[in-house]
C-alpha cells in the first residue's frame, strides 16, 4: 500500500487549491460542462507528482486532450469531479486518481475535502477509508439507494435514463443524485448507497471508484466493454452484491442493449 499512501498524500496536498472559489468559469462541451482554474492546476500539480512517484508513467485527465495511452502504468485523473458542484459550492466535489497497471486497475484514491475523507484501495489490499477498511452494505434491492443521473451532457438520452430510473425506483427504497459520479460511487463503497447508474461516464469519473468498489465486495461493469478503457465514453453501472447487480443489469440492458451514442473521446 505504500504508493497508494503516496497518491493519498498528493491528492490531499493538490486539494488544497480547491478551498479557493473559482474566479473564472469556462464551458467546454455544451452548457452544463464547466471547467475552471482550479481543475486546471490541480491536474497539472497531480500530473508532476504522479510522474516523479513512477517514473515513465502516463497520464490520462479529464483537462488533457491525448487519451491515447501505452505505458505499463497509466494514471487516470479527474482533478475535480463535480465541477458544477464545486463552483456553485455546495460541498460535493472530490478528486479522483486511478491507476492502471499492464491494463488492469490497480490503485485508487478518492478525496473528498469538504469532510476530510480519504478513500483509498490497492489490488487485494482492501478499501479504506480514513485508515479504517470499509466494505458494501448486504441491503438487497427492496432497501437499497439509487444513485443515477440523466445524461446531462446529452439530454438526447434523457428518456431512456427515465425509464431505467422509473424501473428502478419502483423496485428500490429510494434514489439519490448528488451530481459527481466519483463522489457517489465512493459512497457504495463505503455501504452508504447500493446501486448506480449513468449513461454516459468516461474513465476519469470512474477508474479509482471501481476497484474502490471492487475491493469492498461489490461489482461493477462498463457496459459492453471489456475492463475500463481509457480512450472512450461508456454506460457504467455498479452494485454492492451479485444480486442486486444483475438484476440492475437486466433492467438497465433491455433498455439500451447497445451503446446509443459515438464513445469516442
Amino acid at each position: 500500500m505504500e504508493l497508494t499512501l503516496a497518491v493519498c498524500g498528493l491528492v490531499r496536498s493538490a486539494s488544497e487549491i480547491m478551498k479557493h472559489r473559482p474566479e473564472h468559469v469556462t464551458q467546454k462541451g455544451n452548457a452544463s460542462d464547466y471547467v475552471t482554474e482550479a481543475d486546471v492546476r490541480v491536474q497539472e500539480v497531480l500530473s508532476e507528482g504522479l510522474r516523479k512517484l513512477l517514473p515513465g508513467s502516463e497520464v490520462c485527465g479529464e483537462e488533457g486532450s491525448d487519451h491515447t495511452v501505452h505505458a505499463r502504468d497509466v494514471w487516470i485523473v479527474d482533478p475535480i469531479d463535480g465541477t458544477s458542484n464545486f463552483i456553485r459550492d455546495l460541498g460535493a466535489s472530490v478528486v479522483s486518481v486511478g491507476l492502471k497497471r499492464n491494463g488492469e486497475l490497480f490503485s485508487g484514491v478518492i478525496y473528498n475535502p469538504y469532510r476530510d475523507e480519504m478513500f483509498y484501495a490497492e489490488k487485494g489490499c482492501g478499501t479504506w477509508l480514513n485508515g479504517k477498511q470499509i466494505r458494501v452494505s448486504d441491503n438487497d434491492f427492496a432497501h437499497s439507494h439509487f444513485c443515477t443521473a440523466m445524461s446531462v451532457y446529452d439530454k438526447s438520452h434523457a428518456d431512456a435514463c427515465f425509464h431505467i430510473l422509473r424501473e428502478v425506483y419502483y423496485h428500490c427504497d429510494d434514489m439519490r443524485r448528488f451530481g459527481a459520479a466519483a463522489f457517489e460511487l465512493a459512497q457504495l463503497a463505503a455501504g452508504r448507497v447500493e446501486l448506480y447508474f449513468e449513461m454516459r461516464l468516461c474513465p476519469w469519473d470512474c477508474a479509482a471508484a471501481a476497484l474502490l468498489i471492487e475491493e469492498a465486495g461489490g461489482y461493477w461493469e462498463c457496459l459492453y466493454q471489456n475492463g475500463m478503457p481509457t480512450d472512450r465514453r461508456f454506460a457504467f453501472l455498479a452494485a454492492n452484491t451479485k444480486e442486486n447487480f444483475d438484476r440492475l443489469r437486466e433492467i438497465i440492458s433491455r433498455e439500451i442493449p447497445e451503446i446509443p451514442y459515438d464513445a469516442s473521446l
